[in-house]
């Protein structure tokens, strides 16, 4: 998780390098965190627009038989915002009750969205492991955590059943 393979949307609220308090910045998520608990820079949400993308992203795996396309940063976007969002709510007593009841709603949605994708996915990697292993054209439309899981199963499925 925080990998910097996804840019973060962040507020200076300090002079940090060459940006100036008020700056707007889009920064690595494993910066983003680490400034954001120095109290440099507050974290701009933009988990409703993560939360939207992984509804539209299980729309189309569940209308689509083999797996579509993915935006390579998605898994990792919604990682940091369950993180933003637990950090916030940990700290939850300064936030005001219709906050802290936005905040909840939002991590549960992110949550439930984030393990439906994953969950729907992974059943896809399975059956496309059993029918094409090591395809470079299956490669393509899988994300980096996702790859990684393909390729692993595919060696699996060689080893045991041979190339046929």
């Amino acid at each position: 998780m925080l990998t910097g393979r996804t840019l973060v949307a962040v507020k200076l609220l300090k002079p940090f390098g060459d940006w100036k308090a008020g700056d707007t910045v889009l920064i690595e998520d494993w910066k983003a965190k680490e400034l954001w608990e120095s109290g440099v820079v507050e974290i701009i949400d933009e988990s409703d627009k993560v939360i939207i993308e992984l509804e539209k992203a299980i729309t189309e795996e569940r209308e689509n038989k083999p797996l579509t396309d993915i935006d390579e940063s998605l898994y990792e976007r919604a990682e940091f915002y369950i993180y933003y969002l637990s950090k916030l709510l940990q700290d939850g007593q300064s936030l005001p009750p219709e906050s802290l009841k936005s905040y909840l709603a939002k991590l549960s949605n992110l949550k439930e969205k984030y393990e439906e994708l994953k969950t729907i996915r992974f059943g896809k990697i399975l059956k496309t492991v059993m029918l094409r292993p090591n395809s470079l054209e299956v490669l393509s439309k899988l994300a980096p955590e996702e790859r990684e899981i393909y390729l692993q199963m595919s060696k699996i499925r060689i080893k045991w059943l041979g190339e046929g």
